[in-house]
């Protein structure tokens, strides 16, 4: 009976072991849009599905295969832009971009480099809310 229970504990910790990263350090991560990549094209865009939250940062996660990125584009809704200079290879998993502010965002553009003969590979585009929430726009009262 010890044994049993003892085996349970070891297994609940193991689970909570796991699930930390998911939370990303206590952030929960929105669904913002997703985009095929094209072979015959070096960009595409992902158009924001939450426009009511502001957000600090932003995750790409690829599946499928490998993306070399250039560069990506984040567009706010108050017509700014802010540049991210990537020049890496993402692997399918995630990788982590911090803004300048916590702003609305309206899209993202990603700038990237393909292997032609590769399969089109899916990006997913997620986000973390500004503590502040969805309170005024930062960069509009300016």
């Amino acid at each position: 009976m010890l044994i049993k229970h003892s085996l349970y504990a070891v297994a609940g910790l193991l689970a909570l072991g796991f699930a930390t990263p998911l939370l990303a350090g206590g952030r929960f991560w929105d669904f913002l849009g997703y985009t095929q990549v094209d072979s015959s094209k070096d960009h595409g865009s992902i158009q924001i599905s939450r426009r009511d939250i502001h957000f600090h940062t932003i995750q790409l996660r690829v599946s499928g295969e490998a993306i070399f990125f250039d560069r990506l584009v984040v567009h706010f809704a108050d017509g700014t832009s802010q540049e991210l200079m990537v020049s890496d290879q993402i692997s399918p998993g995630a990788r982590n971009y911090d803004l300048l502010d916590g702003r609305f965002l309206e899209s993202v553009e990603l700038w990237y480099y393909k292997d032609p003969r590769a399969h089109n590979p899916r990006v997913s585009l997620y986000g973390v809310p500004s503590p502040e929430g969805d309170g005024p726009n930062i960069s509009q009262e300016r």
